[in-house]
């Protein structure tokens, strides 16, 4: 049995798809950009008001400070099955793939709050989408822990998980 494509009406249909898929993303709000912008982060001191408009990132022993202190809120950035694997103790997580502002909003975060975001480490950008999309929201006292879990489970520090 001899099957008989008709490579020109696939092509028609994948180029239309294509076509519509590009049109829908230049112009939808939550388009996706066709070449991925560096997101720069200025490594900073804890409380440092200088602003130069980039992410503020901080190393382990500032964010072991934060943490021993108890004086800022954890938010790992990965997804759920990551976070249920481990997490930093207290963390509480907020995947930025399926980030929705109005249900960040209904957590009830004072906008004065130290918010500490990491992801997996280094190489990891969720952790800096998510700060850049709760910034937005007015929340200005943002550090991203670009070393990441990673790092925190190298250093044993307190991890926790939520599996049964």
């Amino acid at each position: 049995m001899k099957i008989n494509f008709n490579y020109k009406a696939i092509f028609i249909i994948l180029s239309a798809s294509v076509l519509l898929g590009i049109i829908y993303n230049t112009f939808s709000s939550s388009g996706i950009d066709f070449i991925r912008k560096e997101i720069k982060i200025e490594f900073v001191d804890i409380g440092d008001s200088e602003n130069s408009g980039n992410l503020k990132g901080i190393k382990l022993s500032q964010v072991l400070e934060l943490y021993n202190s108890k004086s800022a809120i954890f938010v790992d950035a990965r997804d759920q099955w990551d976070f249920s694997e481990n997490h930093i103790t207290g963390a509480i997580n907020i995947p930025e793939f399926s980030f929705d502002e109005n249900e960040f909003m209904q957590l009830n975060i004072p906008k004065e709050s130290v918010l500490v975001i990491y992801c997996d480490g280094d190489d990891c950008d969720t952790s800096k989408r998510l700060a850049i999309q709760i910034y937005k929201l007015g929340y200005k006292n943002i550090y991203v822990f670009l070393d990441g879990i990673k790092t925190w489970i190298e250093s044993k520090l307190p991890i926790s998980n939520v599996k049964k």
